[in-house]
C-alpha cells in the first residue's frame, strides 16, 4: 500500500470516528432529557424503555467499532495497518475499501465468522 492509500483510509478512519462519537453524544443527550420523565400511560412507559434500550445498543455498537477504528489507526501508526491479524497478509484493497477499519483479510474473517479463529 502506497502513502497515498494510507492517508485516505487515515482520512476515512478519522471521519467515521468523527461520526460515531457525534451519534454516540447525541444518543446519550437523548437519553439523559428523557430520564426523569415519567409516562403517563404504561403504553407510553413501555416505549420510552424500549426506545431507551435500543440507544443503549446502538450506543455499545458504535463504541465498539470506534474501537476497532481506533486499533485500525494505531495499526497504521505501527505500519501493520492493510495486514490481517491472523495470517499476516495483506488484507485485500476492496475490503479495506468496504471497511477500512477491519482486522483481517476476507479469509480469515470467514473463518472468525464461524468461530474457527
Amino acid at each position: 500500500m502506497n502513502k497515498r492509500q494510507r492517508e485516505r483510509y487515515r482520512k476515512q478512519l478519522l471521519a467515521k470516528r468523527e461520526e460515531l462519537l457525534h451519534l454516540v453524544q447525541a444518543a446519550r443527550k437523548s437519553e439523559k432529557e428523557g430520564t426523569g420523565k415519567e409516562a403517563p400511560d404504561l403504553g407510553d412507559r413501555a416505549l420510552s424503555t424500549v426506545t431507551r434500550d435500543l440507544s443503549y445498543q446502538l450506543t455499545i455498537a458504535e463504541r465498539d467499532i470506534v474501537r476497532r477504528v481506533d486499533d485500525a489507526l494505531d495499526r497504521m501508526e505501527k505500519g501493520e495497518y492493510g495486514i490481517c491479524v491472523a495470517c499476516a497478509k495483506k488484507v485485500q484493497i476492496g475490503r479495506l475499501d468496504a471497511v477500512p477499519w477491519t482486522r483481517h483479510c476476507i479469509e480469515c474473517q470467514e473463518l472468525q465468522d464461524r468461530g474457527e479463529i
